[in-house]
């Protein structure tokens, strides 16, 4: 390996590195996995990228296990941002905003979403589908992985609002996708070349198998399972559009260089109902009722996230500020002194938005009223306001880091955590998942999108205990057959990886799987891009990285 990394310093612009503390720095993710890489690489530019990818292709046959992962933030849950070969560090060099207007946001990948933001906030709009782990994650994650979030509830996932992206194939070139009309399509298949190729068999691939495809997307409002085949080909729109394909590849099909993403208008009035449920059964007559109701947000988190949450607010001050923390902290604690001790078992956070305060609050109160119809005995509080509502919200988008942090001896393991049904199918489904959990004994906290149907479950869990390994697979057999059941999918937003590549094929069936696998091998036939993930993941592999001591040791 080390001629290989001698040459790629010769080449590149960008750095390489493989000293020790490097290489350990880049082995893990949000994942429960751990994986130490050969070297990391900080791209300059497009034309490194394609040296790393020609160099890679070149060296493939003396060297099988050389490959590349993308990676930006690193907040990846599945694994996809792991590797054991070449680490592509995309915050580095590639993080210029090109620009943003109340019409497209042009950015590189490497870009956080935290200065994305206000960017867009001056035109009056925002992305609709950015995750909770907005202040730390980049928009290349996210239309790596086809992430939702929030504003799902409305807008769908990212790659909903991908325009057009440019990205590295295999052959090393970089290449523009974008939708095609059936014209433009015929004319680029014409071509005897790379890229005209790869059109032309991926078109055949789904119109060999139209409608087998076409059915086989999940019946949810957001799924980030699988390669979104589905969506690529339209034949009553007479739309090709291969940017369906990238987004949710996690990097398997090529290396993404450049993001256009259309926003969406930011609301001119929000106003939040906080609703307590002294227990999570209530969930099963409280959802069908809040989704009725048309919420713009629907989210939510249990007693053990709330309760960090406010234990250890001071962990946001460095992210929000002394005046803004300041602030927020009195609203929270405004807001707990109402509970007298007594926590509530969930909090749901339902949001609605209008032109007008008035129309916001009527929304609420509605939704108040409708509550006290059903005999639905909760508490409500309106927190008429966004400075009022801002420390909940916070809560929300660092439950997970906050149970990594502060739970101890045991760790947030996700790993069933982005179950997703239609939310008509909440009160028979969620029973079931509740049993699952007690029949394994894993305590777990609850938090997610609930007016999607879509719950991030975390068990937490001693995951160097070989006796809690052994629930991880049985467990999941069992939650497959249930989410199989109701039409919906393992992954709503967070993708396959390591931890639900495994069982593409049990859900997706063999025939499908067949489809998914030759997709990954029209894109990339040596299997140079993010290798384990999806397609060509196995359940034996990923067990063998679960995070451990030994993987510690091994670096030192």
């Amino acid at each position: 390996m080390e001629p290989l990394l001698t040459e790629l310093r010769q080449v590149l612009e960008g750095e390489v590195f493989s000293d020790k503390a490097q290489r350990y720095e880049y082995c893990h993710d949000a994942s429960i996995y751990e994986i130490i890489p050969d070297a990391v690489l900080w791209p300059k530019h497009a034309h490194d990228i394609s040296s790393i990818v020609k160099m890679v292709s070149q060296h493939k046959s003396v060297y099988p296990s050389l490959a590349i992962t993308a990676r930006s933030a690193g907040t990846d849950m599945s694994g996809a941002a792991i590797g054991e070969s070449l680490i592509l560090d995309m915050t580095r060099h590639f993080n210029q905003i090109h620009s943003a207007s109340a019409t497209m946001l042009h950015t590189q990948p490497g870009v956080f979403m935290r200065d994305i933001d206000p960017l867009l906030a001056e035109h009056g709009v925002m992305l609709g589908s950015v995750p909770a782990s907005r202040a730390i994650n980049t928009i290349g994650g996210m239309v790596a992985n086809n992430s939702g979030g929030e504003q799902s509830l409305r807008y769908g996932n990212t790659e909903r609002w991908v325009r057009e992206v440019k990205a590295v194939l295999s052959d090393g070139h970089e290449y523009t996708i974008r939708p095609l009309t059936k014209k433009q399509l015929d004319e680029k298949m014409t071509h005897d070349t790379f890229e005209g190729r790869l059109y032309k068999n991926v078109f055949d691939l789904i119109e060999a198998h139209y409608d087998l495809i076409k059915n086989a997307r999940p019946h949810v409002n957001k799924n980030s399972m699988g390669y979104g085949l589905w969506d690529v080909w339209d034949r009553d729109k007479g739309i090709f559009d291969m940017t369906h394909l990238i987004s949710g590849s996690q990097g398997t099909l090529g290396i993404i260089t450049d993001i256009k993403m259309e926003p969406v208008p930011k609301a001119k009035h929000t106003g939040l109902l906080l609703a307590y449920l002294p227990s999570t059964k209530l969930l099963e007559q409280v959802i069908p009722l809040v989704v009725s109701h048309n919420p713009a947000t629907f989210e939510g988190f249990d007693d053990v996230t709330f309760n960090l949450g406010i234990r250890y607010f001071k962990t946001f001050q460095r992210q929000l500020g002394m005046k803004e923390w300041l602030k927020q902290q009195a609203a929270l604690l405004g807001s707990v002194a109402k509970f007298k001790g007594h926590l509530p078992n969930i909090v749901l956070m339902i949001e609605f938005e209008g032109e007008t305060y008035e129309e916001v609050n009527d929304k609420i109160i509605s939704l108040q009223a409708d509550f006290a119809r059903h005999h639905v005995r909760i508490r409500t509080d309106i927190e008429g306001n966004e400075e009022m509502s801002k420390p909940f919200w916070e809560i929300r988008r660092a439950s997970l880091a906050l149970l990594r942090q502060r739970v101890k001896s045991k760790y947030a393991s996700p790993f069933m955590d982005d179950l997703t049904v239609q939310p008509k199918f909440v009160p028979e489904f969620f029973p079931k998942v509740r049993a699952i959990i007690r029949k394994y004994k894993l305590p777990a906290t609850i938090a997610g999108h609930f007016g999607d149907g879509n719950f991030h479950i975390i068990p937490l869990m001693d995951i160097t205990s070989h006796a809690d390994q052994q629930k991880l697979e049985p467990a999941m057999r069992e939650l497959v057959g249930i989410v199989k059941q109701y039409g919906g999918t393992l992954a709503g937003e967070h993708n396959d990886g390591m931890v639900r590549g495994p069982w593409l094929r049990a859900m997706f069936g063999d025939e499908m799987f067949q489809i998914f696998k030759q997709t990954k091998e029209l894109f990339d036939p040596l299997y140079i891009f993010n290798p384990h993930k999806k397609t060509d993941a196995s359940w034996d592999y990923s067990m063998s990285r679960i995070r451990s001591e030994k993987t510690r040791q091994l670096i030192k």
